[in-house]
């Protein structure tokens, strides 16, 4: 079971009537809607049937400007079957009645109308079966079986065209192929008068009225320049439940319909046969009374279409004026991330170069120390008269010559404290040798090292020598 169904059963049978018989007056297939409806109106089916076509109940006299009542709906009462077959035989003897008048105004025959008669208790008999099986059904959680269900409007009024065309011919007015709802949506927007028009076959006076005066020239130029034209066979379901609410007496019916304080309001009824001529003054001398109010709602839309203009325009302006805002902001919060990352790289690189510069400070500092220290390895020189004694010159980078005699013994190591506590040797250096040029292994490298003596090393009694700047 859907959830609509599920929604049904949770009704009272009075309310799940109400429902049914708003349906088959609005035409709105979704209970969902109709039920909503209803319960804005506290389960008043008439009002919520009478808000819902655009029908106001002035006074009890009707006049032409005017609209007219909606047929008495019977309310069948959940508590017992004999309050609803009393119901439905009223509802039946109504519509008796205003099938007897419609007979009567067509003139039909005495024996047609015998017939009718006769037929009737037959009619209020099956009427009551029904209404006795749907109080049953009911019982069961189904929803109660309706008469004259409309389906598809918009058949029943194409189906309406194709006869009325293939009767009458082409040339009658443009009748609007929807709904009634639908056509009463559509005058309401385009701000123009609406002209219903309901057919009945069985009338002695409809083939004339169409042949006539639907099809009359005049009256269709007319027409055309000022109405929306719905019409509909009350044979149909769909024309059925609008002659229900607009409740005519006779045939030709016609009815003008005009937006009246933002709600479709019944202001002209025609009923009975009329001459082209006559039908066109009537509806000319209806236009000019209730043409104020299409002024009117003209006036009011074109005052709300110019507000609403005049807000998109000021949301647009805003709009643009916000647009600018952000993107200046982002401008602003792009240009401040880039002078924060510059900086944040300049402070970064001023980091770098003070620690660069701490550590080049440290690192002098460090070899200062270490040319203190070293000093004392530094061996003493021999005296000029050791005959055993190595003159060795070496050569600083910057062209500063060193001149040293070391005995034989003397190993490579102490050749490079002399060179590296020197005043004027880089912090980082090889010596090496000129021919063949090797580089000598002079530099310690840790305990336990044993290096070369003079003499190891094939040191001569003279030698020259290069200091190679290893930071250069």
């Amino acid at each position: 079971m859907s959830d609509s169904e599920d929604d049904i059963t949770e009704l009272t049978q009075q309310q799940q009537d109400k429902l049914a018989q708003l349906q088959d007056l609005t035409g709105i297939e979704d209970t969902n809607i109709c039920r909503a409806l209803l319960e804005s109106n506290n389960w008043d089916l008439e009002a919520t049937a009478r808000e819902h076509l655009g029908i106001h109940q002035e006074e009890p006299q009707l006049r032409q400007d005017q609209v007219p009542e909606l047929p008495n709906i019977g309310q069948p009462d959940p508590g017992g079957l004999r309050q609803r077959r009393n119901q439905q035989q009223r509802d039946e003897h109504g519509v008796g009645a205003r099938a007897l008048r419609r007979h009567a105004a067509g003139g039909n025959s005495l024996v047609s109308l015998i017939m009718y008669i006769l037929s009737m208790p037959l009619r209020i008999v099956t009427t009551s079966i029904d209404g006795a099986m749907g109080f049953i059904t009911s019982l069961f959680g189904f929803p109660p079986q309706r008469r004259s269900t409309v389906r598809d409007p918009q058949r029943d009024v194409s189906k309406f065209v194709q006869d009325f065309e293939s009767s009458y011919g082409s040339e009658h007015p443009e009748f609007f192929v929807g709904s009634y709802s639908q056509v009463l949506e559509e005058a309401k927007k385009e701000l123009k008068f609406l002209l219903v028009y309901l057919h009945s076959e069985d009338h002695q006076d409809t083939d004339r009225f169409c042949t006539d005066v639907l099809c009359n020239q005049e009256l269709r130029s007319y027409i055309s320049d000022n109405f929306i034209v719905w019409g509909c066979s009350v044979k149909y379901p769909e024309g059925h439940r609008v002659s229900e609410a607009l409740r005519e007496s006779t045939y030709p019916f016609l009815a003008v319909v005009v937006l009246r304080q933002h709600r479709m309001v019944v202001v002209g009824r025609q009923e009975g046969y009329i001459q082209p001529q006559p039908l066109v003054a009537w509806l000319e001398q209806t236009v000019r009374e209730y043409e104020s109010f299409i002024v009117a709602a003209r006036a009011d839309r074109d005052e709300r279409n110019f507000n609403r203009e005049i807000r998109n325009e000021q949301d647009a302006i805003f709009a643009e004026t916000l647009r600018k805002d952000q993107e200046e902001e982002e401008r602003r919060r792009a240009e401040e991330a880039r002078q924060r990352e510059a900086e944040e790289e300049e402070r970064l690189q001023v980091e770098q170069e003070r620690r660069r510069i701490e550590e080049e400070e440290e690192k002098k500092s460090r070899i200062q120390i270490m040319k203190i220290e070293l000093a004392t390895q530094v061996p003493c020189e021999p005296e000029l008269s050791c005959k055993e004694a190595i003159r060795i010159l070496i050569k600083l980078p910057e062209g500063q010559r060193l001149e040293r005699r070391f005995l034989p013994t003397h190993t490579l190591h102490h050749l490079y404290y002399f060179v590296f506590c020197h005043p004027d040797s880089p912090d980082e250096f090889d010596i090496v040798t000129n021919f063949p040029r090797r580089v000598l292994a002079c530099k310690p490298t840790g305990e336990g090292d044993e290096p070369l003596t003079l003499a190891q090393a094939g040191f001569g009694k003279s030698e020259m020598l290069f200091v190679n700047d290893l930071e250069a």
